[in-house]
């Protein structure tokens, strides 16, 4: 595709920007993954309040719910330099086709009656193991289709549309759990639906047109070497070593936003989950603003600041879900943590893959999202036996700790600008 040429633009001149809405297959890409994500946040909001309406218990939901994310810790360094080898276009068709066939089968199986936690255990712990390799050609795919100069505002497009995606499946999915007379019914027709998006997902990544084979040397490489070229990567280099930590420290503290929210609604205010899936919406829109702004932020803080922002964004929110008297109080909450989510993510997105080689790009950022999904499923289970030990209330003020800790001390760690020179006599 050509870019064009500006007249009398100077050599050393950025690219003028593309026209994003002209590239056909970052389109078609980004509109697969908003289509997809809908169905995974309706079964992400779902899963938790099916096993809790089942079990009582908020340390079996967020148990079970953390399952998916397991695999991530046992197979994303194989999978880094797998991926490398594959084709990605086939390896995210296949993602999508397959998580289509798993959550139709359990749709089918909660519609036919069947009340079984371990089947419902089983799915989503294979659903994982086919989400690591997804995954990880799923997050190095633009470099394969866009200019590295696009990738920051391509990352910003991405996650409005992700925070679209997370007002619009909590309120899906209450409202097709509301469709069937008991729990188990309505989550079969939200599970089904999920199902749909997936299908329609990998059809939509059939029609891309780019090449995503691997080259050559890619496939040549002894798989041993390629993982171990690949973590010296990272160890030795300070930044991204760094950045990896915090953010999983981040994510442990992420993972529990919802379900902490979840269960104050039900432990202190006695919502249903319709009521639950709207306020949750009411909080996620915040996301889509938080994205518009993600451009400005980046310029303005650079990545460390935008973290400290988001720290701070996260603690704050926390604080204001603890003390709410009310449920209008603790989306007001839910609203700002979201806000900061799309800025924080899109910024070190973009940074991340601009302080990574091109051709480690699958390599590092698996070993940089495997300790980002590890913590979700920490989050997740030890959130929530804390939440049924201490309560809502008090879990949420020690995330907010756990927040602002990080902040701050990223940003002691944060390179500093080499002081001006100073002025002749």
């Amino acid at each position: 595709m050509s870019l064009g040429k500006t007249r009398g633009r100077p050599a050393d001149a950025p690219p003028p920007p593309l026209d994003l809405w002209r590239v056909r297959d970052f389109v078609v890409l980004w509109w697969a993954q908003v289509t997809s994500r809908v169905g995974t946040q309706i079964s992400q909001f779902v899963l938790p309040l099916l096993v809790l309406d089942a079990t009582g218990s908020a340390g079996t939901a967020g148990l079970i719910t953390a399952l998916e994310q397991v695999p991530y810790v046992l197979l994303a360094i194989p999978a880094g330099a797998l991926v490398e080898r594959w084709n990605r276009r086939v390896v995210l068709v296949a993602g999508n086709f397959l998580r289509a066939g798993m959550f139709g089968l359990l749709a089918g199986y909660l519609l036919a009656g069947g009340t079984s936690i371990p089947a419902i255990a089983a799915t989503v712990f294979c659903s994982g193991v086919v989400y690591v390799f997804f995954d990880v050609a799923n997050s190095t795919v633009f470099p394969r289709i866009l200019p590295a100069h696009e990738l920051a505002r391509a990352t910003g497009w991405v996650e409005g549309t992700t925070a679209l995606t997370e007002v619009l499946g909590p309120a899906l999915g209450g409202a097709l759990v509301g469709l069937g007379t008991h729990a188990l019914q309505g989550a079969g027709y939200a599970f089904g639906v999920d199902a749909l998006t997936y299908l329609v997902a990998g059809l939509g990544v059939l029609c891309v047109r780019t090449s995503l084979s691997p080259p050559p040397a890619a496939v040549r490489t002894p798989l041993g070497a390629s993982i171990r070229a690949g973590v010296g990567h990272l160890l030795r280099d300070g930044r991204l070593r760094r950045l990896a930590l915090a953010n999983f420290v981040n994510i442990v503290a992420l993972g529990t936003v919802w379900l902490s929210f979840m269960a104050l609604m039900k432990s202190e205010f006695h919502l249903d989950s319709t009521h639950t899936g709207l306020l949750l919406a009411l909080g996620a829109a915040s996301g889509i603003l938080g994205s518009f702004c993600s451009g400005i932020l980046d310029r303005r803080l650079g990545p460390y600041g935008v973290m400290l922002l988001a720290g701070a964004g996260w603690a704050a929110g926390e604080l204001i879900i603890a003390a709410a008297p009310a449920p209008w109080v603790a989306v007001l909450g839910l609203a700002l943590a979201l806000w900061v989510a799309p800025p924080y993510f899109s910024t070190l997105y973009a940074y991340r893959m601009a302080i990574i080689p091109q051709e480690m790009h699958a390599r590092i950022n698996s070993l940089y999202r495997l300790l980002a999904q590890a913590g979700l499923p920490v989050g997740l289970s030890v959130g929530g036996l804390l939440l049924d030990t201490v309560g809502a209330r008090a879990f949420l003020l020690l995330v907010a700790a756990v927040f602002l800790a990080t902040a701050v001390t990223v940003q002691l760690r944060a390179p500093r600008a080499p002081a001006p020179a100073a002025d002749p006599p």
